[in-house]
């Protein structure tokens, strides 16, 4: 699972996959869209309940800070 954002000066972008023990992990990166500055994180969990919560979050924390869905990708 990939979900995109973006607002007028960043980008922030979180990845869904699976380590090589068959955990969730959350690959967080965030980014300007006009300079160099960002960064990333990298979250495992115990099951894909709490990691898709965490998503659900991510969701809202981006919306409500400004930031607009570009894209969202299940794979």
């Amino acid at each position: 699972m990939r979900i995109e954002f973006k607002s007028e000066t960043r980008g922030y972008t979180v990845v869904l996959s699976r380590d090589l023990l068959d955990y969730p992990t959350l690959h967080r990166r965030w980014y300007g869209l006009h300079n160099r500055r960002g960064g990333s994180k990298v979250q495992s969990f115990e099951s894909m309940e709490a990691a898709l919560n965490e998503i659900a979050q991510i969701k809202k924390r981006r919306n409500s800070h400004g930031y607009s869905l570009v894209g969202e990708l299940n794979a």
